[in-house]
């Protein structure tokens, strides 16, 4: 005959403590996460982790905090989506949401909806919140219609602004297009095609904390791809000031003349006015 398991007794005013105790710190460490964010953030606005000769905040952060590479990705992606994510980011700070939660939230919120999905997160549980991030980016317009007004406003838009020495490039597409370009603009950054690092401070100087945040970094993106498209189908294009086919580095230069602008979309770029291609 076998013996029966031995009794357990149950402290049960003990286990509320440790609930109390696990509750809180549990709250503390989704502050404190919060506060980690602000400070990465700041940190790969000044380009802190250029001075180690890193191609990105997260690959910093994978050798400095001892985290893997793509965990280090999230937490930039999430600290910088939060600068447009007020109440979102509140609820972090006070410990409300979770940092699983919050991650999540930031690929699909925007200002308009950030109140409801906040709403949501707060009654569901953090797989929820996951699983319907995920239905929310994987779902199709709810109709054809709808699918084709998206595609009917695609445009983009092109400002020369000479007294800055500058482009403006304005382009709206289908959500599931800019879903690519987004993550062709991610991946370039990750994978340190953006110029950064000993190369960069040549071309730039040494005091790049104003111009090299992950906004600066998203537009040196934009160039990286395009230049390595031109790269890639052997297009040659002459340079803003006739001398040659390049910008002094080897890489090729495009201009609204050179890929045959109208007259009139020339006269526009020399205004300073939109050029809109439709």
């Amino acid at each position: 005959m076998s013996a029966s398991p031995p009794r357990i007794t149950v402290d049960s005013r003990r286990v509320e403590q440790l609930e109390a105790a696990i509750c809180g710190l549990a709250r503390k460490l989704n502050s404190t996460t919060h506060r980690m964010l602000e400070l990465i953030r700041d940190f790969d606005d000044r380009c802190g982790w250029a001075k180690w000769g890193h191609k990105s905040c997260a690959e910093w952060l994978q050798w400095r905090c001892q985290i893997s590479l793509s965990a280090a990705r999230e937490q930039v992606r999430t600290a910088q989506a939060l600068r447009r994510l007020p109440k979102l980011s509140a609820a972090l700070a006070d410990g409300e949401l979770s940092y699983t939660k919050v991650r999540a939230l930031t690929r699909v919120a925007t200002e308009q909806d950030e109140e409801l999905l906040l709403a949501y997160a707060r009654r569901a549980s953090a797989q929820d919140v996951e699983d319907r991030v995920r239905q929310m980016r994987n779902t199709a317009p709810e109709s054809a219609e709808q699918a084709r007004r998206a595609w009917e406003r695609r445009s983009l838009t092109v400002l020369r602004k000479p007294n800055r020495g500058t482009f403006l490039i304005s382009i709206e597409v289908p959500e599931a297009d800019g879903e690519i370009v987004v993550r062709a603009i991610e991946r370039a950054i990750a994978s340190g095609d953006v110029a950064v690092g000993e190369d960069h401070f040549t071309a730039h100087g040494e005091d790049r904390s104003a111009t090299d945040g992950w906004c600066a970094q998203q537009a040196d993106a934009i160039v990286a791809v395009a230049k390595a498209y031109l790269a890639r189908t052997g297009r040659r294009a002459a340079s803003s000031d006739g001398d040659g086919d390049g910008d002094g580095d080897g890489n090729p230069v495009v201009s609204a003349r050179d890929e045959g602008a109208a007259p009139d979309a020339q006269a526009a770029e020399s205004t300073g006015t939109s050029v809109a291609d439709h």
